[in-house]
């Protein structure tokens, strides 16, 4: 009868053993921890942590983190588990507005839409025929000026240091800039003061969008009326860029929606490289 129950113990102890060895998770008892996982042990109290592993002991401190290897000795660094965490994220939902206005600005060109660009024009001629001011060539860049000047002030928290902020700030220049060259190129529109075919998109509303955007970005929960002012100079420029008849209002609801959304494409794409990098 003993001899039956030994027999019994160690066939229990062999596939209790069996299961712990394939067992992942880490067994927890609060007065010491015992961790098991691909030939590794490790003790830790509360007070001092050893790693042994091929008679190699490394001291751990309490804020350190484990990182173990099959066959290799266990390092311990402090930012293998640092990962990228978002306070403001940039969200898909934010190219809804943008996309919204360049097709409205398509749709309006010609005679299409409730108020087409043509009647805009009909009615601009017949109220302000001879306006004309060259404040748009200027205000335009006021935008962009706030845009990083303002992480100079003492008390602004911008998304990013000022040397990243320049980096950042060129890269959503350029991509307007390009992006309405471009456009203006293949898309060939007649000015409607018939200067050149250069009409579309408006460049001047899309470069005070983009700064208005970039802005807006920078500082997601700050100077919610500097916005607001940032905006309606943005806004002021698209205006008078038609008010002058350099401009169909198309030209300018394509330029402004191009201006927001390649700035904000640019934000969301850096967003997506650092998760996908912290990731790795």
């Amino acid at each position: 009868m003993n001899y039956r129950l030994l027999l019994l113990f160690f066939f229990w102890c062999g596939i209790a053993q069996r299961v712990s060895a394939q067992h992942d998770s880490i067994v927890v008892k609060y007065d010491s921890i015992f961790v098991k996982q691909d030939s590794l042990s490790l003790i830790i109290d509360s007070s001092r942590a050893l790693v042994k592993q091929d008679s190699i002991f490394t001291p751990l401190s309490d804020s350190a983190s484990i990182v173990a290897k099959p066959d290799t000795v266990p390092t311990v660094e402090k930012e293998q588990y640092a990962f990228y965490i978002e306070e403001n994220p940039i969200k898909t939902s934010g190219f809804v507005v943008p996309i919204a206005m360049m097709v409205q600005g398509l749709w309006i060109r010609g005679r299409s839409g409730l108020y087409s660009s043509e009647k805009i024009r009909e009615d601009r001629n017949y109220l302000f025929p001879d306006f004309y001011t060259p404040l748009d060539d200027y205000i335009q860049y006021i935008p962009c000026v706030a845009a990083y000047a303002t992480g100079f002030i003492p008390g602004t928290k911008p998304r990013h240091t000022n040397g990243r902020r320049l980096w950042m700030f060129v890269q959503a220049q350029v991509l307007t800039s390009l992006s309405v060259l471009a456009i203006k190129h293949y898309s060939d529109v007649l000015r409607p003061n018939g200067d050149d075919y250069e009409s579309f998109p408006s460049g001047h509303t899309a470069q005070a969008f983009m700064g208005a955007t970039f802005f807006d970005m920078e500082y997601p929960n700050q100077m919610r009326g500097v916005k607001i002012g940032l905006y309606a100079i943005a806004g002021l420029t698209g205006a008078l860029a038609v008010m002058n008849d350099r401009h169909w209002a198309g030209d300018a609801l394509f330029g402004a929606g191009l201006g927001m959304l390649s700035v904000r494409m640019l934000f969301w794409s850096e967003q997506r490289f650092k998760k996908k990098k912290a990731g790795r």
